[in-house]
């Protein structure tokens, strides 16, 4: 397995970012199946880096990352960690509704202006 390089990683926390916004704009215009397909584009991505693995399992130290790169990682972790009921799939939605609520600029510059 080959580590990603500075520039691998500099783009990806890129397409992180690009993609956070992408998805709250389509969370506000509730278009949730182009979220999901969107949120999947990133989570192969983010696989393609060998940061996770298929099941999702992060396999790196979030703490190494930059921002938004760490916190996805976390909320992946958080996602997986958080219990379920029995037998339910873990969800693209579910791990992005923890990504929203761990990612500070979500919570104080897009959230005020729903309401």
């Amino acid at each position: 397995m080959t580590q990603p390089t500075i520039e691998q990683l500099q783009a990806l926390e890129a397409e992180i970012e690009h993609t956070l916004y992408m998805l709250i704009e389509l969370e506000l215009e509730e278009a949730y199946s182009e979220m999901s397909s969107r949120f999947a584009q990133l989570l192969a991505e983010v696989q393609a880096a060998h940061l996770i693995d298929y099941k999702l399992d992060v396999l790196v130290n979030p703490a190494s990352f930059d921002t938004e790169t760490r916190i996805l990682l976390e909320s992946l972790i958080a996602a997986k960690t958080r219990p379920q009921k029995r037998h339910r799939l873990l969800t693209h939605r579910m791990i992005l509704k923890v990504w929203l609520r761990k990612n500070q600029r979500f919570m104080n510059e897009f959230l005020p202006q729903m309401f």
